[in-house]
């Protein structure tokens, strides 16, 4: 089983390092290449089963689609999706609960 442990940790790290370019990059970004880049994450994430991080980013492209007419700041996703990154638990539930915590932050 380490090899299977070591796999997803090397996964992880290249979502990390997504991640972190599009943190760095948001600002400047264009729509279309925000959007882009999280899809890439999402796809990935889906790809081994990170279910937390695939919802977050799905959750994401909403937020991302309706930036420009003043809605949630996408800020707070990208905060969240480091947190799913690193979540072990993989279910729908894990996924509910960090989403769920955006809406509170925003309330």
């Amino acid at each position: 089983m380490r090899a299977g442990e070591d796999g997803m940790n090397v996964v992880r790290a290249e979502l990390c390092d997504r991640l972190r370019t599009l943190q760095l990059c948001s600002a400047r970004h264009s729509s279309r290449n925000f959007h882009e880049s999280v899809v890439g994450i999402r796809r990935l994430a889906a790809a081994y089963g990170l279910t937390p991080v695939v919802r977050l980013a799905e959750a994401l492209e909403r937020a991302a689609q309706d930036r420009s007419a003043g809605a949630c700041p996408t800020g707070l996703y990208l905060d969240r999706l480091q947190d799913a990154i690193g979540c072990e638990r993989l279910d729908e539930a894990a996924s509910e609960a960090m989403i769920a915590s955006i809406s509170v932050r925003l309330a």
